[in-house]
């Protein structure tokens, strides 16, 4: 079968679906992926995704209908699968014609998306990952083993972070991620200082990462303050895959990079506020998460996150802790 996943974005939530596309690919299917253009790259390349469909991040209902229309002529999809639940990835659900229209059932469904498919799955499952790959089960799929999230390669990337790394006389460095999408998430600036204060005392040398233009001006300054941290260069989401299969570790937010480094293999210390760490945190024995006390789902009251129990020195213990654990250090 022609199946199509519709998951338009964002960053960390593409990651988290594609196993979801690994789960259909293993069991015979040709994978097609509908995203914004902007997102295309975390999945260009990718062995279980046969093509990638994508669309503006804004576009007129005129161009959207124009698209829909070219994809139905030239992808008659078997099956079309909602991985967003929202009602603007739902309206592709219609958009592409497919007899068979999976998406989730009302609660894990928002803004009426459950009303337009025709297979509803229940989301019993507590972590994002394992609901995903329950869509399966639309098609008659039991999600088997684990979870795996089959990236492009990106072998051009990692030689670039390999070579810019030893320019700078680093070797598996740990990193330290300033941004996220909602102000919520982020851990406070000053705590980000007095963390890469107490790597550089430990003798390390941190890479501060950073995305937006906002994101770069507080690693400017953090790198201001603590001057033996290092800078990553601005990169995009291939460039930045490369780095992060160099870290020793990555401490972040809920964020795409932090999805990514665990994607790639990376260690990760995953710092969280209003998104329970159960339901959204990496998994495996060189992952751990951190949480703080959050009003659930705050997305923009920065200041309603108590992140006292994520201390610079908690935080360093427990970096340290996943960094050895993962180089067979004691």
């Amino acid at each position: 079968m022609d199946v199509c996943i519709i998951r338009l974005g964002a960053f960390g939530d593409i990651i988290h679906t594609l196993p979801l596309a690994a789960d259909l690919h293993a069991a015979g299917h040709r994978v097609h992926w509908l995203c914004e253009e902007r997102w295309r790259a975390i999945i260009a390349g990718s062995p279980v995704i046969d093509r990638i469909h994508t669309i503006p991040r804004r576009a007129s209902m005129t161009t959207l209908r124009k698209i829909a229309r070219q994809l139905r002529r030239s992808y008659p999809f078997d099956a079309v699968i909602d991985a967003q639940g929202l009602a603007k990835s739902a309206w592709w659900l219609r958009g592409l014609g497919s007899p068979i229209r999976i998406g989730f059932r009302r609660g894990r469904a928002r803004e009426g998306a459950w009303l337009l498919s025709n297979r509803r799955v229940p989301a019993h499952c507590t972590h994002v990952i394992d609901q995903q790959r329950c869509l399966a089960l639309g098609l008659g799929l039991r999600p088997q083993g684990s979870a795996r999230t089959p990236l492009p390669a990106w072998p051009a990337q990692r030689q670039w972070a390999h070579d810019w790394l030893q320019e700078h006389g680093l070797q598996q460095p740990y990193a330290l991620n300033v941004g996220a999408g909602w102000p919520s998430k982020v851990w406070p600036q000053d705590f980000q200082r007095q963390f890469l204060q107490l790597l550089v005392n430990a003798g390390q040398r941190p890479l501060i990462i950073w995305g937006s233009p906002d994101e770069r001006q507080v690693a400017e300054h953090l790198q201001a303050q603590v001057p033996h941290s290092i800078l990553t260069p601005a990169t995009d989401i291939p460039h930045l895959a490369g780095l992060l299969q160099h870290c020793r570790l990555l401490v972040s937010g809920d964020t795409g990079p932090l999805h990514l480094a665990a994607a790639c293999a990376c260690p990760t210390l995953g710092l969280f506020g209003p998104v329970p760490c159960e339901r959204n945190g990496p998994r495996g024995r060189h992952h751990r998460n951190l949480q703080a006390t959050a009003p659930a789902w705050e997305r923009k009251r920065a200041e309603r996150v108590d992140w006292s129990k994520l201390s610079p020195k908690i935080v360093l213990a427990a970096a340290h802790s996943i960094a050895h654990g993962a180089h067979g250090a004691s």
